[in-house]
């Protein structure tokens, strides 16, 4: 599959644009919808906080007991986004941190948690074919952020 992403240089940008840009585009997202939290309910802000934070916090505990290397690094090719990573793979970060964003805003924000659950899976989709995550990564991800917020 990495062979055939860099002989299609369309599909190569759209990987890359998405798999370095769309987290940023919900760092923004997030932190507005944050602010339109904490202007109308000040109380709550906590909540939409919490979610993700306990996410991020299970999926690097999980790093640190599997130590699995990126599909990049066990099968020596080039990332499509062309960073070096050194960290380990499963599972996503990434993945876990959209999921649980988009997931959290969703319940609130139908419209905003409908562009970060968009974004969520182009991320959750571009891991994989950018050869830096497994399916697996980025699925167990998918199943923490879901955990989290159903609790």
């Amino acid at each position: 599959m990495n062979s055939f992403i860099f002989k299609h240089p369309f599909f190569k940008g759209c990987i890359y644009f998405v798999s370095r840009f769309c987290p940023y585009m919900i760092i923004i997202f997030y932190s507005l919808f944050l602010l339109k939290i904490y202007i109308e309910w000040e109380s709550q802000l906590f909540y939409f906080i919490k979610n993700p934070l306990l996410s991020l916090a299970i999926v690097i505990i999980l790093k640190l007991i599997f130590n699995r290397k990126r599909p990049c690094q066990k099968y020596k090719i080039k990332p499509v986004d062309d960073l070096q990573r050194q960290n380990y793979s499963f599972p996503s970060i990434q993945t876990a941190c959209a999921f649980s964003i988009a997931l959290t805003v969703l319940k609130y924000g139908p419209n905003m948690g409908l562009l970060l659950a968009a974004l969520a899976i182009g991320i959750t989709v571009s891991r994989v074919l950018s050869g830096v995550h497994y399916i697996s990564d980025v699925l167990v991800s998918i199943i923490i952020a879901f955990i989290i917020n159903s609790l």
